[in-house]
């Protein structure tokens, strides 16, 4: 939601290109839904009261791996950009507001149906290989050159990374700076300890005092 308001905003000044990266790459299978996840659903609808964040019920089951809908949203962009933005909004609504389980084929068969995809060629793309070697090729990308490790990362002009759900004003500062021509060569944020810069963190990660 952050970022698509940033794209409303901003026009044609900035490109977003979501890339994959699996917090859960492998498979784990019987994962089911604890009070800590009911806690974090809360809290993240608390943080982002535009967003619908529906608490699952204890025991619940959820997605073994991330991979299968990662793999799907690459189906989906490979029909287009207005397809995976579709696709993209749909995966995020099935999973944090109606519970479903997309890390199941039969769950993201019917959401690329909803989402008005070419289903044949979805599934073909989907069991041909290419589309799960992009998103790992994404995820090997991400860790190896940004160091990433959590999710939601933010990487800038691939200079520049914002790590958790930082307010927008945090995404602002930065694209203007950059905009600017990286004014004074300073990013305008604070970075509030000396370890900010270790792997998975960010350099100009700001927290809320």
């Amino acid at each position: 939601m952050r970022l698509s308001a940033i794209e409303e905003a901003y026009g044609d000044g900035v490109r977003v290109r979501w890339r994959a990266f699996p917090l859960i790459p492998d498979e784990q299978r019987d994962r089911s839904a604890t009070a800590r996840t009911q806690e974090g659903r809360r809290r993240a609808g608390t943080e982002e009261p535009r967003v619908c964040f529906v608490p699952p019920e204890l025991g619940s089951a959820l997605p073994a791996s991330s991979l299968p809908a990662l793999t799907a949203a690459k189906c989906a962009e490979a029909q287009g950009a207005a397809a995976f933005a579709r696709f993209h909004r749909r995966l995020f609504s099935a999973h944090f507001g109606d519970n479903l389980d997309i890390g199941r084929p039969d769950v993201l068969w019917t959401l690329g149906r909803e989402c008005g995809l070419d289903m044949s060629r979805f599934r073909q793309d989907y069991d041909g290989g290419a589309a799960y070697q992009a998103a790992l090729a994404d995820y090997a990308e991400g860790a190896a050159w940004f160091g990433v490790s959590a999710l939601p990362t933010a990487i800038f002009d691939e200079k520049v990374s914002l790590v958790g759900a930082v307010p927008e004003e945090q995404y602002r500062l930065v694209l203007d700076w950059i905009l600017a021509g990286e004014a004074g060569g300073l990013i305008p944020l604070r970075a509030e300890s000396s370890d900010a810069t270790a792997p998975g963190r960010s350099a100009v990660d700001r927290r809320a005092p």
